[in-house]
């Protein structure tokens, strides 16, 4: 009996199956734009805590409590990675995107309504857990709607959703802060995650199959071949999918420092005001944006078989940056300026390397029917350096000062480097 493989990876009778439709690109491009609104809504309930970190401190919050309120946060998201990628490929990324936007904005929101101290730590860890739903999932719903050739293109696009979500969250957030305070901040990112996470359970589609549609090129490799598609157990094992984790651990690292220490940083180094700092952060976004928006073309045009060749060479000239930016003394001076030139200039780079290495090399690796698993093997590794970002930064910095966080930048960045060229070295990203 002839059979064929589906989109989603199950083997059906030819015979039996009705005929795919063609999917409409109005409805391709629905999808995409909701998923790109669900994770740029993510960070309203992910970037509050590191703009607030300074007026909790002055409410009396100690940095080691918010350190373990962001530890908390970074082990559940490591763990909940694996978990969520793995069901998103079971039960699909419609259900996981809703109910994690939900429960997310459900412990924001009990933190803003009840802000007892022991309470930050209990929602903030299980908020990590919440959190892990967004990226695996998300990136699972543009691979099943956007086919291979178009890929390249659509996440040029797409993968700003991360960064102008987090510029919009940390704007909002130090608006807020500015002007009603920190409580207020928890309450209202709490309630548009939870406005947001109930469209996404109402109008996302998890993939073309269940509205009656196919990929056709991503039917057609499926067709070619009945191999069996890798299970999640193979996948943890992959040597590239390793390589790939472990290199996000140290880009992992960096980012997540800068979003939960940064505003502190700026204000304790640079003398800003809380409303100041908050604003001058966003540098490192804006920056990110400014590199993000040409890496699509880039990628397609230089790269278009193996595109973590991009993300390494991005790697090697944001460490030359972090280079720059501390022998000119970015971490030791005061002007403004200088810092928001400095970490636009990392953020440019790092965003290159982080969105090909957790978003584009994922996709190509994984296919439609494994993008979230192995989307969440890399960001679970890679969550490792998120973890100890919400504790190592204070401890060298009480030990050495601020100087010694862009030390540790440095050699996390050559790491990074080393891990990723393997990969790169490859003539093609396959699926697995």
């Amino acid at each position: 009996m002839d059979q064929t493989i589906s989109i989603s990876g199950d083997v059906a009778d030819t015979a039996a199956a009705p005929v795919a439709r063609r999917v409409p690109v109005s409805l391709q491009t629905r999808m995409v734009i909701l998923s790109y609104l669900a994770y740029f809504f993510y960070y309203f309930t992910r970037k509050h805590l590191g703009v607030a970190t300074a007026s909790l401190v002055d409410a009396g919050y100690s940095k080691q409590l918010i350190g373990d309120a962001n530890f908390g946060f970074s082990l559940l998201y490591m763990v909940g990675q694996g978990v969520s990628g793995y069901l998103g490929d079971r039960i699909g990324p419609r259900i996981t995107i809703c109910a994690g936007m939900v429960l997310s904005a459900l412990a924001t929101l009990a933190f803003g309504f009840f802000p007892l101290m022991g309470l930050l730590v209990v929602t903030c860890t299980l908020n990590g857990f919440f959190q892990a739903t967004g990226w695996s999932n998300t990136c699972k719903v543009v691979s099943s709607w956007v086919t291979p050739a178009q890929r390249g293109r659509v996440m040029g696009f797409w993968l700003t959703c991360y960064i102008l979500g987090s510029l919009a969250a940390t704007a909002l957030a130090g608006l807020v802060v500015q002007y009603w305070g920190w409580k207020h901040l928890f309450q209202a990112a709490g309630l548009i995650v939870l406005v947001v996470g109930i469209v996404q359970g109402l109008f996302l589609i998890s993939r073309p199959k269940d509205a009656g549609y196919e990929i056709e090129e991503e039917a057609a490799s499926h067709g070619a071949s009945l191999e069996k598609p890798k299970g999640f157990s193979e996948v943890i094992r992959h040597p590239s999918v390793l390589l790939l984790g472990v290199s996000y651990t140290g880009i992992k690292f960096i980012r997540y420092t800068f979003f939960a220490w940064l505003p502190l940083y700026l204000r304790e180094v640079a003398k800003a005001g809380n409303d100041t700092a908050a604003y001058t952060s966003l540098a490192f976004e804006i920056g990110g944006v400014i590199g993000l928006l040409p890496s699509g073309y880039l990628a397609a045009r230089w790269f278009p078989d193996n595109r973590t060749r991009l993300a390494f060479v991005a790697l090697l000239v944001m460490t030359l940056v972090v280079v720059l930016y501390r022998q000119m003394g970015g971490a030791a001076g005061s002007n403004l300026y200088a810092h928001g030139i400095g970490l636009a200039g990392i953020g440019a780079f790092l965003y290159i390397a982080d969105s090909i290495v957790s978003g584009t090399a994922a996709q190509d690796l994984g296919g439609a029917a494994k993008t979230a698993s192995v989307a969440g093997v890399i960001n679970g590794i890679g969550s490792i350096g998120a973890l100890c970002s919400s504790k190592v930064p204070i401890w060298l910095e009480e030990r050495w000062g601020w100087d010694s966080i862009f030390v540790a930048f440095i050699v996390l960045s050559v790491v990074s480097c080393i891990a990723i060229a393997p990969v790169a070295m490859k003539r093609e990203l396959k699926p697995i």
